[in-house]
């Protein structure tokens, strides 16, 4: 079922608190990913699942890969290289879209999530980006009035938070956006017509690219190899990834180079 051509495969990545999780159960109207509010991350480790996709009802299966947030400080680089070796070994049979979940109130796309999006872009190449959706959750119905001119100001063409991402990773395209609210998603309409509009931004991306999943040189590496082999080459090529990101050394991910030696 995981290799159907009509499941819907999704990697989910935003940092902890974005609601990233909720919106994942809100997809499958089911409490499977672990959410709400605690001192430290509430995801500690990766999860996946296979469903239908039941909000709203399509008539097709969704694949959900869910990671930890990717700005996790209380997570130590040695253990969110291991994670990642997992979340690639998940994905490397194809994505049908990379979600990028944000608050609305808090739209800073601060050096971490840059950092592990140039990660993303070194390691499968620009065309993922043709395959990414750009989500804002907490836009609550009765909120959706006061935060306006927050959504008129991320979606600005010349300033927006889309403009900012254009710039940092000089795109040739501009990945569609969705607001949502994760509040009352069996009874709520609004909440049904937002989860309406993430599903028809995730078949835009499928038929940009003729419904066929995203793959790369890299993911076809990883599927070329099993067991120890495997996670071998996918911690070093992340080594390798973020030598070449100075942005990435100066952030303090040099422990990728640690777990290398003990892998």
């Amino acid at each position: 079922m995981i290799n159907d051509a009509n499941n819907i495969v999704l990697a989910v990545m935003g940092a902890v608190g974005n609601g990233k999780s909720s919106t994942l159960n809100s997809i499958i109207q089911e409490p499977l990913f672990q959410s709400g509010r605690s001192i430290g991350p509430v995801t500690q480790r990766i999860g996946s699942c296979v469903r239908n996709w039941k909000l709203p009802e399509v008539g097709r299966t969704v694949h959900i890969v869910d990671t930890p947030g990717m700005c996790d400080s209380t997570y130590r680089d040695v253990e969110n290289v291991h994670l990642m070796v997992e979340f690639f070994k998940t994905l490397s049979h194809g994505v049908s879209a990379f979600v990028l979940v944000f608050n609305i109130h808090n739209t800073r796309l601060d050096e971490y999530t840059k950092n592990m999006l140039r990660l993303f872009e070194r390691l499968l190449g620009p065309q993922f980006w043709k395959h990414v959706v750009i989500v804002f959750t907490h836009v609550d119905e009765d909120q959706r009035d006061y935060l306006e001119e927050n959504i008129d100001a991320l979606t600005d063409p010349a300033e927006g938070f889309v403009r900012v991402i254009h710039q940092w990773f000089q795109l040739q395209y501009q990945p569609p956006i969705v607001f949502l609210s994760n509040r009352d998603t069996r009874y709520s309409q609004y909440a049904r017509d937002c989860f309406m509009e993430l599903y028809q931004a995730v078949v835009s991306v499928e038929e940009g690219a003729r419904r066929e999943k995203f793959t790369c040189t890299f993911f076809q590496e990883v599927n070329n190899r099993a067991g120890v082999v495997q996670d071998n080459f996918i911690v070093q090529s992340i080594r390798s990834a973020t030598a070449a990101i100075p942005q990435m050394i100066q952030s303090g991910t040099r422990a990728v180079s640690n777990v290398c030696s003990v892998m």
